[in-house]
């Protein structure tokens, strides 16, 4: 029996585990809590349980809980949110809040990448992830879909509107609706009849007619109907008011919430300017009550005015605050109704004796008209400008208390005119701040965009030359002696020149600079006579229109006629210069900016707080603070006074002009005032500008300890920005040569982003080196291919071991920027250390090291995608005099003195000019040497340190704001002790040249412009600027910029000079350029600057730039495939072929060659009938960007006149053991897979190195070879001799006794660049010139238009038109977007004719023809004059497309009328031309048309 129970109650407890089990399951399930009871239990007992376990329980119905914790990472899957506050009854009525004792597990699930697809975020939470970017293509909104600021069409297209309009109107308007009911009612009961239909199917056309009429007409009725109404509302918006007690109503509920915040702001704005503006009799004024009642403002009434422009909304508002209107509150709301009552408490005494007097102002009310302008605009916030004014005069009504208070104030308005008195005061302030006409406007934008209003955009430098012919004379005779003072429409004055003693026509030639805020106002010259002993004596006035400088920002030789009362009292001499405030980019860090050492500080002295009053008897201050610049003598700014206070916050912003903030330091000296007494130093601090700066930007502090005190804290900050002067940026002063370079070999990357996967598409991704935000070389585009192959070398050269390069793949797009698709960051110091045991090469590279680095993704931490390439360094030569001569810079000009010192005549002096003698000399504030950027209080004296001294005028600000317009005597910097010893080695010109590689360094000093433009410098192929300066602010440019670029092979570079006028440096607008030898051009400039004429499209010069330039070399080895002499032109003549298979029945064959480059048809023959030994003796002409891997072939097919032709074999062509400039034949052998070894080919190969121009295009091949940039034929026998054979020697080593391959002549040089110093004759390598002069006799030229393709468009037929001096000719339109014309056209050519211009229309059966393209071609560039001679051209058209030709000239045969009649398409040669050129090339347009000058 035992055994029999004890084995029941284990199964019975199994059975209550298994059950607890199965119940848990279900809870865990369910995600809720769910209750057991013990069976046996009493019902009482099963209530207690579940009461105690009451709070477990939830509602099955889902409920949003405010009391509780929410995640912002996903919440799927995630327990219910525990409580982390606890309500708690404290058992006096009143509520508990305390934190929750349980200890809450984190119960936050790991971050889950969200696919977009099925997740819900928590209601209210914050994003998870970045917001989905809208694509530039997609229509959002109505103003893209209408298209409404889309340019106006003309032409074709304005053609094709109206006729849709007219078609429209014509087949969709509601007439032809009406007809179409009825055909369809005819036609439906006819065909009813024709079936033998009865009257029931009769009925149902009836119905269906009848209700589509009827719907009709309501349609009809019901737009007539709103058309109406609308025009009737538009009229009584203009002529009536409405009410609008929708707003009054919620007016009324929100002044009751809003009241009180409004009141404490008022009184807490209010007591800092009465604190300010105490007057000395007095302690102190404040306002110990602000009310302005219970009783809310009221819209009376509003019109609105329907008839402006889309972006203004203007409207009139009567508005009334009469808080003692009463009519229209009930008894209870009288009951709690409180009145407006400000009292104003007036204490009078000093110290411990003084007594408050109260000022009383109650019962306000107004009534005005109000008149509100707003001016929208499509950014956020949306409303531009508003503007108020009032129509009429307000209505204002108070009483008046200063004596009595409540109890006994007595209202003054009540004694005889001094109401109106009043009044009349109060009306003639607001009168000109916002009665009509005048308008008070409100900048939102400006408000709401985080900058100062007051902050300056920039300098203006003013150079008082002199004056001429003053009239006027000194109070009881004599001459005066005249001086210039300068303002800002006439308000305060910001600059004076000295006077002169004893004259009518003054000369001072003194320089002035002015901070200005906006280019809106006047500069006035105030001409004034100095007086000893009395007040001065204003004799006339000249004025400059700012708004002249955002036109040419360098106004010269001005003079200004000297006017008094109207009448010419003189004439005023003068120059006006403004330097803007450079702003970096929104997507780019201002570490670029942040290297220039001139520009405009922004000082705010924030607050100090406890303040040592220990010296104060009553124990607190009157505390303000004075700021001295540099260790001067006298202050340069002083913050307003606030009283009675250890703690004062003035807010107050102090701008200055900046020449050197490397050593500028600001001192700051706290004081409390003490009236008729000497005013005690509460304290100081002195640091220099770039430690304030760098402890901001580092560590985000603002406040340091005052010295000289025992205790106190001042908060101040600084900004900088920089000035857009010549050498501010990368100016001689602040360049630092070159350590080496590093040569980056970009393989390919690995499963990049693809953003055009919404398209469809893929990625078109090119990669991009920048050094500090500024691209220094990328690489070729790759079309859609998500696995892009470049294999390009990258020279990029760094000035530090702590420099980075940052690696960025992006994403092509034609029209829209460049969409980046990860970046990856190589540090210098990982392929480069120093190397202290060689002096000549302080570096050493740590070999060749290969990376393959994943594509970091902005704003993330992932990557996509992976960069292989390679890195090394290459130290370069540690040469001694690597700087330039700064002298002509405008900032080395800023440091200098401004004026010097006159034996006649003096400095202005005011009565109150004052300086102090006990401005602490050393700096207070250091940064730790031995702990990185960690500033600590200096203790201890030191001696004075020397740095650059600015004076700054004293200018007092008011109501605790210094404004923005101030101006700065600028002295030369004084610098002590020795300067660091420059080491380096000593090389002459002679002996740097010899060195093929180096790094080019540039100063592009300044330029003479016909339009304002940017200089870029391209160095070799020309794919990308090697540097690019600010565009010019003036036609006369004034840059003073360093830049340098890497140049391969110095006997063979290029160096092109670009001016470009587009603003976005990515995009090509030029309207000027020049070329040279790079040898050449160094010998020029190395010795000191050179001025270079830069021509435009046209062949005219219209601009010139002096540049000076350095070489450093650096030991680089080429690579083959690098060298000058692997790219260039090559010329295959096409000879002849023997033992050709035949492929038809009669054992021959019709051959023709096809020639391949790369993959691409370069080249097509002529066929030869019935033969297996054709003899062609064709030529042509290819550009060939790359020898070493080059895949060059020739294919033979049988040309069959029905089916396709078939291959006679193909062979291939060996270009990298070519000879340059030496004719060799090659017998090309060919074969098939299906028929073996069969046949052969002959030709004779010339091979002309030239560096190829690559074109910035959306491609990764040759397809569209650039330009030839260098010619070697050209060279003379004493600088080509050996060098060819040199660079020769990289593909193949020659005999020493071998003799040379070619002859050659001088030819006159490109563009002549003008020295003094070196002669342009005497360079040792001298250059073709790019455009030879045509015969002096026309010749006959023929001009084969044979095909084009990537036309931009391809549903056309184009036509090409060609123009040659006064000839025009067009080919026919076939249907096709490659179309092949192989038209001839004859013209007479001379040296008269140096351009063909061409044009690619779409003919239009209706209409106006489209333009496609258009182009021009140097004829005399492609063919010689002096002899038969013909090429194959390809046209790079504008905006896109390439257009080939064949140029045939004879000079014997004169040109006749007409065209010749088209050949056969097989007739003459196709080929590539070797001159396309690139998007880089001078756009023409085509003479005759609108736009032509």
């Amino acid at each position: 029996m035992a055994s029999v129970t004890g084995m029941n109650g284990t199964t019975h407890g199994e059975a209550n585990a298994e059950a607890t089990a199965i119940v848990e399951n279900e809870a865990s399930k369910a995600n809720m809590p769910v209750h057991t009871f013990d069976p046996d239990a009493t019902p009482e007992q099963k209530a207690a349980q579940a009461g105690k376990a009451r709070d477990k329980l939830h509602s099955a119905k889902h409920k949003e809980n405010t009391e509780r914790e929410v995640d912002i990472a996903d919440t799927q899957g995630a327990p219910p949110p525990v409580p982390t506050i606890v309500i708690q009854d404290l058992g006096n009525g009143e509520k508990g809040v305390k934190p929750s004792d349980e200890h809450v597990k984190e119960t936050t699930p790991p971050p889950v990448e969200d696919d977009g697809a099925g997740q819900e975020g928590v209601p209210g939470a914050l994003p998870g992830k970045e917001a989905y970017v809208i694509p530039d293509w997609y229509k959002v909104g109505w103003r893209q879909v209408s298209g409404i600021d889309e340019a106006p069409v003309e032409g074709e297209a304005k053609d094709k509107t109206v006729l849709e309009m007219f078609l429209s109107e014509q087949f969709y308007g509601e007439w032809y609706y009406n007809a179409g009911i009825i055909v369809f009612a005819v036609f439906a009961s006819h065909f009813m009849t024709r079936f033998h239909l009865g009257w029931g199917w009769l009925f149902i056309l009836l119905a269906i007619c009848n209700t589509y009429y009827s719907t009709s007409m309501k349609r009809v009725r019901r737009n007539a109907r709103d058309d109406i109404q609308r025009e009737l509302v538009k009229t009584s918006l203009a002529s009536e008011h409405e009410s609008a007690e929708w707003i009054n109503n919620f007016l009324e509920r929100f002044w009751k919430i809003y009241e009180p915040i409004l009141s404490a702001t008022v009184v807490s704005t209010v007591d800092q300017i009465l604190s300010i503006n105490t007057p000395a009799f007095l302690d102190s004024l404040r306002l110990s009550t602000f009310t302005l009642g219970s009783k809310a403002p009221k819209i009376d009434k509003v019109r609105t005015f329907p008839k402006t422009d889309d972006d203004i909304v203007m409207m009139d508002w009567g508005i009334s605050f009469t808080p003692k209107d009463t009519s229209e509150m009930t008894e209870k709301q009288k009951k709690d109704q409180s009145n407006p009552k400000i009292t104003l408490m007036i204490r009078l005494g000093k110290g411990l004796a003084t007594a408050g007097l109260p000022v009383l102002v109650e019962n306000i009310s107004f009534t005005g008209l109000l008149r509100i302008k707003m001016k929208l605009m499509s950014t956020f916030p949306h409303v531009q400008v508003v503007d108020i004014s009032f129509l009429e005069q307000p209505v204002i009504d108070f009483v008046l208390k200063p004596i009595g208070g409540d109890t006994f104030g007595f209202d003054i308005a009540n004694l005889p005119g001094l109401s109106t008195f009043i009044h009349d005061m109060i009306h003639a302030n607001l009168r000109p701040m916002m009665y009509d006409p005048n308008v008070f406007s409100l900048n939102l934008e400006q408000l709401l965009s985080g900058k100062p209003l007051d902050a300056a955009i920039g300098v203006v430098q003013v150079v008082v030359r002199a004056a001429r012919n003053i009239k006027g004379s000194k109070i009881g005779g004599g001459t005066p002696d005249p001086y210039v003072s300068l303002t800002i429409n006439d308000r305060a004055e910001l600059a004076r020149t000295k006077y002169k003693l004893n004259t009518y026509n003054p000369t001072w030639m003194e320089t002035k600079y002015i901070l200005v805020n906006n280019l809106t106002e006047q500069l006035i010259f105030n001409l004034w006579d100095y007086n000893d002993h009395r007040k001065n004596t204003k004799l006339s006035a000249a004025s400059f229109q700012l708004q002249k400088l955002l036109e040419d920002s360098t106004q010269e030789d001005i003079v200004s006629p000297l006017l008094k009362e109207g009448k010419e009292r003189g004439e005023l001499r003068y120059d006006v210069n403004f330097f803007p405030v450079i702003e970096p980019e929104s997507d780019a860090s201002d570490d670029n900016l942040m290297q220039s050492t001139v520009g405009i500080v922004r000082l705010v002295l924030h607050q100090a707080k406890e303040l040592d009053s220990s010296k104060s008897m009553s124990g607190s201050l009157n505390p303000f603070a004075k700021v001295y610049l540099n260790h001067a003598t006298s202050s340069s700014y002083q913050t307003p006074l606030f009283k009675h206070t250890n703690n004062p916050i003035w807010e107050a912003p102090y701008e200055f002009l900046c020449t050197d903030k490397e050593n500028t330091v600001i001192t700051v000296k706290v004081v409390d005032d003490r009236d008729i007494l000497k005013d005690p130093i509460v304290g100081y601090l002195s640091i220099k500008l770039t430690d304030l700066m760098e402890a901001k930007k580092l560590e985000n502090r603002d406040w340091f300890p005052l010295s000289g005190c025992k205790q106190g804290k001042f908060r101040m900050s600084a900004e900088f920005r920089p000035l857009a002067m010549s050498g501010a940026l990368h100016g001689s002063d602040q360049y630092v040569p070159p350590i080496g370079v590093v040569r980056l070999v970009v393989n390919k990357a690995i499963d990049v982003k693809n953003v055009e996967a919404a398209l469809g598409g893929k990625s078109d991704p090119y990669v991009r080196v920048q050094v500090q935000n500024v691209t220094k070389g990328r690489t070729e585009v790759i079309n859609n291919n998500l696995n892009p192959v470049w294999d390009q070398i990258i020279y990029i050269p760094v000035h530090s071991l702590r420099e980075n390069l940052l690696l960025e793949c992006m994403d092509y797009q034609h029209l829209t920027r460049d969409r980046s698709l990860g970046t990856t960051e190589l540090h210098v110091s990982d392929i480069a250390v120093a190397n202290s045991e060689d002096t000549r090469y302080p570096f050493k590279s740590l070999g060749v090291k290969p990376f393959d680095a994943p594509l970091r993704q902005d704003h993330a931490g992932a990557s996509k995608g992976t960069l292989q390439y390679t890195a090394e360094f290459i130290p370069s030569l540690a040469l001694k005099g690597v700087k330039f001569e700064s002298d002509q810079a405008e900032v080395t000009k800023l440091a200098r003195k401004s004026s010097q010192n006159s034996e006649e005549g003096g400095v202005v002096t005011d009565d109150n000019d004052s300086s102090d003698d006990d401005v602490p000399a050393e700096i207070t504030i250091k940064k730790d040497s031995k702990k990185k950027h960690i500033f600590h209080r200096h203790h201890g004296g030191g001696s004075k340190e020397s740095i650059a001294s600015v004076n700054s005028t004293h200018t007092t600000g008011t109501s605790g704001t210094h404004k923005s317009v101030g101006t700065n005597d600028v002295n030369g910097a004084v610098t002590n002790g020795h300067a660091k010893e420059e080491t380096g080695v000593e090389m002459s010109n002679e002996e740097l040249l010899t060195n093929q590689s180096g790094i080019i360094v540039f100063h592009v000093i300044s330029g003479q412009l016909h339009k304002k433009a940017r200089l870029e410098v391209l160095l070799d192929d020309g794919y990308w600027p090697c540097f690019s300066t600010m565009k010019a602010r003036s036609s006369h440019a004034q840059w003073g910029y360093v830049g340098e670029g890497f140049v391969k092979e110095v006997d063979f570079g290029r160096v092109w000079l670009r001016l470009n006028e587009s603003d976005d440096p990515d995009k090509d607008e030029f309207i000027s350029e020049w070329k040279g030898d790079a040898k050449a051009f160094l010998a020029q400039t190395m010795n000191g600057p050179a001025t270079y004429e830069l021509k435009d499209r046209d062949d005219r010069l219209n601009a010139s730039v002096t540049i000076e330039a350095r070489y450093i070399p650096v030991p680089v080895k080429l690579e083959a495939r690098e060298s000058v002499n692997n790219q260039g032109i090559l010329r295959v003549d096409l000879l002849d072929g023997h033992d050709i298979r035949g492929a038809d029945r009669s054992g021959k064959s019709d051959p023709y060659a096809v020639f391949s480059l790369n993959g691409q048809k370069v080249f097509k023959s002529q066929t030869k009938k019935k033969t297996i030994t054709p003899e062609w003796n064709e030529h042509f002409e290819v550009s060939v960007p790359s020898r070493v891997g080059a895949d060059f072939s020739v294919e033979l097919f049988d040309w069959n006149q029905i089916e396709q032709a078939k291959s006679l074999g193909a062979g291939k062509i060996e270009l990298a053991t070519i000879e340059p400039f030496a004719a060799a034949e090659q017998i090309i052998p060919l074969s098939s897979a299906k028929h073996g070894d069969k046949g052969q080919i002959r030709v004779r190969l010339v091979f002309q190195p030239e560096i190829i121009a690559k074109s910035r295009k959306s491609t990764s091949t040759f397809s569209s070879a650039g330009r030839a940039m260098t010619q070697f034929g050209g060279l003379p026998v004493h600088a080509g001799k050996g060098v060819v054979h040199g660079v020769a020697g990289v593909f193949k080593r020659k005999d020493k006794n071998e003799d040379d391959v070619f002859g050659s002549a001088p030819a006159p040089i490109d563009s002549q660049a003008t020295s003094g110093v070196v002669d342009a004759q005497s360079m040792t390598a001298t250059l073709p010139s790019e455009t030879t002069n045509g015969p002096s006799l026309p010749g006959t030229l023929r001009v084969r238009v044979i095909d084009a393709k990537d036309l931009s468009q391809t549903d056309v037929k184009p036509y090409a038109s060609l123009r040659l001096g006064d000839k025009e000719f067009k080919t026919k339109h076939p249907k096709s977007s490659t179309p092949e014309w192989n038209e001839t056209f004859t013209f007479g050519a001379s040296s008269m004719t140096p351009k063909l211009f061409v044009w690619i229309h779409d003919h239009k059966t209706l209409g106006k023809d489209k333009e496609l393209g258009e182009g021009d071609i140097d004829i005399w560039r492609h063919i010689k004059s002096d002899g038969i001679s013909s090429n194959d051209v390809e046209v790079s058209l504008r905006p896109s497309g390439t257009l080939r030709l064949r140029l045939e000239f004879d000079p014997s045969n004169n040109a006749h009328n007409g065209s010749s009649p088209s050949l056969n398409g097989d007739a003459l040669s196709k080929s590539l031309s070797s001159v396309s050129p690139s998007r880089f090339s001078l756009r023409g347009r085509r003479p005759g048309t609108e736009n032509d000058d």
